[in-house]
């Protein structure tokens, strides 16, 4: 006799693995079916719920939840799969535009810098101290001792040049920059060239220190503090220079504004060491073949999240990338504005610029 209720449900979902010629798979490395997601979703959620996915990969759950009208929340720790989610619900929101169904805008948002506090918590013990010597001594610069320093702002020296590390949590900018440089003026240094190793710089960190040497003398070289440093047992480490990218604006006749890719030098801090003199050569030659995604916010104010007002970039069916934006953006009043650009790499990296504008 059938039952009553319907045929139960069997314990063992037959679930295809994505053809691999699909345009569902996305190259990352643990993508999911979205069938299986789907599947997931319907049964533990309704229309309208909010679905969490707090290890989100290849942002399978999330384009699954947008599909089935359900809200999400997604985060990944790894820069690669953020940038993959980003991808996808862009893509995704097209299609759905496309056939003039339903979507919602969604944010992206740095909740914290876990990983770097985590091993200074962990392994460092939380000592600021302690992470200035590990920095230094990978740098390959003399950490200077308590006694012999000339100011706090100086913390070693490598090949006769002061050494300045910022704090974990930071990000260095203009403010810290033209403190160092009054340091030096003070001190009157005679070597006027100093290293600033940090995490993070702040956008248009590069013409900060451009503008400080050309009217102070001062040479302040900006290096980023790479991942590797973090690894246990680690005996060396590669410093390099952050990303450089250089716009312009476009004013078109009707009034309106676009923006220029006019230069890019790629971050090659998380490129293996035996692949880095190929990379950097291959950057050198062709830097824009590194840019793998880059956004505009047309309306850029430094106080709120960046908006998307136009975006670009590559897929695994198309490797193609504009180099203008074309949004043939409108203001509505004359006056000054800022854009704000930002370019991922295909490393995952992000860069950041903002450029001044004039409507009249």
């Amino acid at each position: 006799m059938p039952h009553p209720d319907g045929t139960p449900v069997d314990d063992v979902w037959d679930i295809p693995i994505i053809n691999p010629m699909s345009d569902e798979r996305v190259g990352y490395p643990t993508q999911k079916p979205n069938q299986l997601l789907e599947r997931i979703i319907k049964v533990s959620s309704n229309p309208g719920d909010i679905v969490l996915d707090p290890f989100c990969g290849s942002g399978t759950t999330g384009a699954a939840a947008e599909i089935l009208g359900r809200k999400w929340i997604m985060s990944d720790l790894g820069r690669f799969a953020i940038h993959t989610s980003r991808k996808r619900m862009i893509d995704l929101q097209r299609n759905l535009h496309e056939d003039e169904k339903p979507y919602r805008s969604f944010g992206v948002y740095n909740a914290g810098r876990y990983e770097r506090q985590w091993w200074q918590k962990d392994r460092l013990k939380g000592m600021d101290s302690e992470h200035k010597r590990v920095i230094l001594e990978l740098f390959g610069a003399e950490k200077l001792k308590l006694n012999n320093q000339p100011n706090p702002f100086l913390h070693g020296v490598k090949e006769g040049n002061y050494c300045y590390v910022a704090p974990i949590d930071t990000i260095f900018g203009k403010a810290e920059a033209e403190e160092i440089a009054q340091v030096v003026t003070e001190l009157d240094i005679q070597k006027k060239e100093l290293f600033c190793l940090a995490w993070e710089f702040e956008m248009e960190i590069k013409q900060t220190l451009e503008a400080i040497k050309i009217t102070q003398g001062i040479t302040l070289t900006h290096i980023r503090i790479p991942r590797e440093v973090m690894d246990r047992n680690r005996k060396t480490a590669i410093f390099l220079a952050p990303a450089l990218l250089k716009v312009e604006p476009v004013y078109h006749n009707d009034g309106s504004v676009d923006i220029l890719l006019k230069e890019f030098i790629p971050n090659l801090s998380e490129v293996p060491g035996k692949e880095l003199e190929k990379i950097e050569k291959m950057s050198i030659e062709n830097p824009f073949d590194f840019i793998d995604f880059w956004a505009v916010d047309l309306e850029w104010n430094c106080d709120m999240p960046f908006k998307h007002h136009w975006q670009d970039y590559r897929t695994m069916n198309d490797r193609s990338l504009r180099t203008a934006s074309a949004a043939h953006h409108k203001y509505e009043e004359p006056g000054e504005y800022f854009i704000c650009v930002r370019v991922v790499d295909v490393f995952g990296c992000d860069t950041e610029i903002a450029v001044r504008v004039e409507v009249s």
